[in-house]
């Protein structure tokens, strides 16, 4: 007789598919973590490419690079200098009008505000050094690109001044600003009456009506770190707004370019944009466009990585921040001239 070749039955097939489920569920957390560990971890590496290149630049020109460009907003964020020093040469120089506005009275022929020329084709190159592959790519308005990385302005707002806004060093309930590696606002107007959260007008430059006002961003000398290099956060992470128009993570303008430790990492107090879009598209991180005194301009430090994010420092290391940081050791880390006792908890 022929031997008779007998199938699987139907209980057989469900039980295998089932031990494969099984296998499955057991194994995609495991590839999960070493998805995320290899991110972060690449995330690290791009922490340590940007601070090295602000060493190699301070070698060339004896300062860090401007944090903002004079005019506080657009066109020369810390992004602009840094690229001959991240490879990206021959992006600098297709870059036109650095620290420029080209607006108000004698912008460029041609131009309305917005970016142009070379501009365009800058801002709108996704750059792997500037971009956390744990968080997703999301250009501003369909074009130019956002990226993951914002540069220290210390531990109050981007004003870079006490908080409450005008309130005495010393008072109570009064923090004061205890210096940063990176200039953002201070040439700006914090308290013009009655305080609308703007900038200084236009053109914002030096002046004998108010020498206060001048020039925003001012470059910073490695010296003038008095903590310490090894003390003194440098960059951190950042999220990109997954909505089209949202401005986090769009480090091209200033009010993004930059973070602040008035709160913590992955806050769940939001940043505040004032002047720009908050997105409103899941996961985009808490964002409101008004300011008052007591919370002014800031942003604050995120990633998409398990409990925490990656810090820079300003002697070139890099360091893994945890969400439950104490407040006053992460504001700590983030002055450059505040005296604090402090370290980096393990």
């Amino acid at each position: 007789m022929r031997p008779r070749h007998r199938g699987f039955t139907l209980i057989e097939l469900l039980v295998v598919i089932a031990i494969i489920a099984i296998l499955i569920g057991l194994l995609l957390p495991a590839v999960q973590k070493v998805r995320e560990a290899a991110a972060r971890m690449q995330c690290s590496n791009n922490l340590k490419q940007i601070a090295l290149a602000q060493h190699n630049y301070h070698d060339a020109h004896k300062t860090f690079t401007n944090g903002v460009g004079i005019n506080g907003c657009c066109w020369g964020t810390w992004m602009i200098p840094i690229l001959p020093y991240v490879e990206q040469n021959n992006l600098y120089v297709l870059y036109q009008n650095f620290n420029g506005l080209d607006v108000g009275p004698n912008p460029i022929p041609g131009t309305s505000g917005g970016p142009r020329y070379g501009q365009t084709a800058v801002v709108s190159t996704q750059l792997s050094v500037f971009t956390c592959p744990s968080d997703t790519p999301a250009p501003w308005n369909g074009g130019w690109t956002k990226h993951n990385y914002a540069l220290n302005a210390g531990n109050t707002s981007f004003f870079q001044s006490p908080i409450p806004l005008g309130c005495t060093v010393g008072s109570a309930g009064c923090t004061p600003f205890l210096g940063a590696p990176f200039n953002w606002y201070t040439g700006g107007d914090v308290l013009p009456p009655p305080w609308t959260g703007g900038d200084s007008p236009y053109p914002w430059t030096d002046g004998p009506t108010d020498p206060t006002k001048g020039p925003m961003g001012r470059p910073v000398k490695i010296t003038s770190i008095v903590d310490g290099t090894s003390n003194t956060m440098m960059a951190s992470e950042v999220l990109q707004s997954q909505t089209n128009n949202g401005l986090q993570g769009f480090t091209w303008w200033g009010g993004a370019a930059g973070y602040t430790a008035y709160i913590g990492p992955n806050s769940a107090l939001p940043d505040v944009l004032v002047g720009g879009i908050c997105g409103t598209t899941p996961p985009d991180p808490p964002c409101t466009t008004t300011g008052t005194t007591t919370y002014p301009r800031m942003a604050g430090a995120r990633s998409h990585h398990t409990n925490g994010l990656n810090v820079a420092m300003c002697d070139g290391s890099v360091q893994y921040m945890t969400n439950t940081i104490d407040i006053n050791i992460w504001r700590a880390l983030s002055t450059s001239r505040g005296g604090e006792v402090v370290s980096i908890p393990n």
